[in-house]
């Protein structure tokens, strides 16, 4: 994983090689603009069920919920505006510390929790040598206490993430999981999947309970009430491409109004930190 990192910009932050370098924060979520998903985890799923679709992907640690931010993959997402506001009335904890990151190192031997390193995206244009701009260590060579902050999310989310993956596995488990082509008219990218509610609703007793005391449930009914984002955001993105193909590309004022109001709205502080 750490040649990954290294070759998509992340390395990890160290004294020795960030020490008498600097950071800031960024001020823009251009960065965002072309992602087309977005992995949550389930203290946020309520939130997240408030703006996006949420389907679910899988990789080698199994199924994991994903905020929708795109249809079309050569489309910027309607949810950054052309001058890099966030237009969506929450802000997904995956996208709030750019340009750092938190990479699994194994877990710890005594209480085989997981350990996690921070890591920065050198190309993100974050990272200087301009002594105005926040240290990465204070002078006793520790994290300075920004990053401290950044650290202390960025492990709460690492941690959520494990436990959003293993109600996942549980799901996965039942065999409610089924991959979806499409939803409601909508082509789907590949390798997404839906909880099939044909399924759910055979389930015994004794197993709808174990998703209930789990919050597993509570996820699965936040994915199902959330695709009734679907239709509009394709919609949204087709007018877009229509403008932009004709030369247009202006700023459409019945969507970019909706999509401004939702952004004024508060982002709920879901992992009980500062939200950084």
């Amino acid at each position: 994983m750490g040649n990954n990192m290294a070759q998509n910009g992340h390395v990890p932050v160290t004294f020795t090689r960030h020490g008498l370098m600097y950071w800031r924060r960024f001020t823009s979520y251009e960065f965002a603009m072309d992602r087309t998903d977005c992995a949550i985890v389930l203290q946020e799923v309520l939130q997240a069920a408030s703006a996006f679709p949420i389907f679910f992907k899988k990789d080698q640690a199994g199924f994991e919920p994903h905020v929708i931010l795109s249809f079309l993959a050569n489309m910027p997402t309607p949810f950054v505006s052309r001058d890099g506001r966030w237009m969506a009335a929450y802000v997904p904890s995956d996208l709030r510390c750019y340009p750092f990151r938190a990479e699994p190192v194994g877990r710890d031997s005594s209480d085989s929790k997981s350990m996690f390193r921070l890591c920065v995206d050198e190309a993100s244009g974050l990272v200087s040598n301009d002594p105005n701009d926040e240290t990465f260590f204070d002078k006793t060579g520790a994290l300075s206490p920004a990053l401290q902050e950044v650290q202390a999310f960025l492990g709460a989310r690492a941690a959520a993430r494990e436990a959003t993956q293993a109600l996942c596995q549980m799901v996965d488990k039942l065999g409610l999981f089924e991959p979806l082509a499409a939803y409601d008219g909508i082509d789907l990218a590949p390798g997404t999947f839906a909880v099939s509610a044909q399924r759910l609703s055979t389930l015994k007793q004794a197993e709808k309970l174990r998703l209930v005391e789990s919050g597993a449930l509570q996820l699965i009914h936040a994915h199902q009430v959330s695709l009734a984002h679907c239709r509009w955001i394709a919609q949204a993105q087709q007018q877009l491409r229509q403008e932009k193909s004709q030369g247009k590309y202006t700023k459409n004022l019945e969507i970019s109004s909706f999509l401004h109001a939702m952004a004024n709205a508060p982002t709920d502080d879901f992992l009980g930190t500062n939200g950084v």
